[in-house]
């Protein structure tokens, strides 16, 4: 069974640091699995760990009274989740963490990795600048709601998302997450049906490919201005 630290090492605000200068953290870290559909955590429940996927993807998002869901990131191996609430003072989780599959996630208790980031500012930076990625990620979203139609949307988040978490093919960027139209809507603000008509018309035109709920970006860059255009 691989080591935890060796796992951990590979995440980014770690990058840099063998397992040797994590050992500190080992008596702190656990190994959890949850299935799919279970929760990592709910928005409320006290901040008391970071966690780091090691299999599976895990989607971040919050519902709310109405039903209504908004999906703010998804993550998949070797991303952590969890990082605002080490900087919080009441240290309670601002949005669900859910399994969109089985996944398998390091955690690593929040006092004892307190601890080791107060004693390595270099790391505290690292976080810090993620941190600040997500909350530009979120504003972005927020101003896409106001200004783009749905299409727009769409296709904004269909770039973003290759250019985060794709893959190349023989043809263009495979997106690698599980990327259903509920997610994509939840993502973008949007019902389900008015983002299929949005993939439809994108595949029609030779944007994407969609087979079996897996899509593949054929051309970002038609894709990109039909994301910074509002019609």
């Amino acid at each position: 069974m691989t080591d935890p630290l060796a796992l951990l090492a590979k995440a980014e605000i770690f990058e840099g640091l063998s397992t040797g200068d994590l050992e500190p953290l080992r008596p702190a870290i656990r190994t959890r699995t949850f299935d799919r559909g279970s929760y990592l955590f709910r928005q409320g429940d006290p901040g008391s760990h970071l966690h780091m996927v090691v299999r599976g993807e895990v989607k971040i998002g919050h519902v709310g009274e109405g039903g209504g869901e908004v999906v703010f990131a998804v993550a998949g191996p070797g991303e952590v989740l969890g990082e605002l609430s080490l900087f919080d003072e009441e240290g309670e989780r601002t949005a669900d963490a859910q399994a969109l599959e089985p996944t398998e996630c390091i955690v690593v208790a929040k006092g004892p990795l307190l601890e080791f980031l107060t004693a390595r500012p270099e790391l505290l930076l690292r976080i810090i600048a993620s941190l600040s990625v997500y909350i530009k990620r979120k504003d972005a979203t927020m101003g896409e709601v106001a200004f783009l139609d749905i299409a727009g949307r769409v296709a904004t988040k269909l770039v973003q998302l290759a250019d985060t978490k794709g893959r190349p093919t023989s043809v263009g960027t495979g997106i690698d997450v599980s990327l259903n139209q509920r997610t994509l809507a939840a993502m973008v603000g949007a019902t389900r049906e008015n983002v299929n008509r949005a993939l439809r018309r994108f595949s029609d035109l030779g944007y994407i490919r969609v087979d079996r709920g897996s899509i593949t970006v054929l051309n970002r860059d038609q894709l990109r201005r039909r994301g910074s255009s509002h019609a």
